[in-house]
C-alpha cells in the first residue's frame, strides 16, 4: 500500500510544479509585453495601435510609469484588455512628488481628499452631515 502513497505524492508533486511554471511563464509574458526589462520601442508594436492616451493604452502608460504595486496590480487590468479610462494618475504623480511618498500611500491621500470634499470622515467613513441619519 506504500506505492498508493508515493504515487498521489508524486502526482501532486507534478501538479504543483506543472502549476507553478504556468503561472511563471504567465507574469514573465506580461513583463515582457509591458516593456520591464526591455527597450520601450520593441513592446510598443506588440500593442497594436493602441493610443496611450485613454482606456487599455492608460493601464499600460501608468503601468509603465510605476503606478502598480502588490497591493494595486494594474496587470489584471491590462492582461484583461480594460477599456476604462485608466487611473488618475496626474494627481496621484503630483502627491507622490510633492509628499515624497509610495504609490499606495498617494492613492490614499487621495481617497481621504476625496471624501473630505464630498462631506464624508475619512478615517470612519461616516458623512460629515448632522442631519444624516445612519443605522448601526
Amino acid at each position: 500500500m506504500d506505492y498508493v502513497f508515493w504515487s498521489f505524492a508524486a502526482l501532486a508533486l507534478l501538479g504543483v510544479w506543472y502549476l507553478l511554471g504556468l503561472f511563471l511563464r504567465r507574469r514573465a509574458l506580461l513583463r515582457a509585453r509591458l516593456g520591464r526589462g526591455r527597450s520601450r520601442a520593441s513592446v510598443l508594436p506588440l500593442f497594436g495601435d493602441y493610443g496611450l492616451e485613454g482606456g487599455l493604452g492608460a493601464f499600460i502608460r501608468d503601468y509603465r510609469a510605476g503606478l502598480s504595486s502588490i497591493n494595486f496590480d494594474i496587470g489584471a487590468n491590462i492582461e484583461a484588455g480594460d477599456s476604462r479610462p485608466g487611473l488618475d494618475s496626474e494627481e496621484v504623480r503630483r502627491i507622490m512628488d510633492e509628499h515624497g511618498v509610495s504609490f499606495d500611500k498617494a492613492r490614499l491621500m487621495r481617497q481621504q481628499r476625496l471624501m473630505q470634499r464630498n462631506g464624508i470622515d475619512p478615517t470612519t467613513g461616516m458623512p460629515l452631515d448632522p442631519k444624516a441619519v445612519t443605522f448601526a
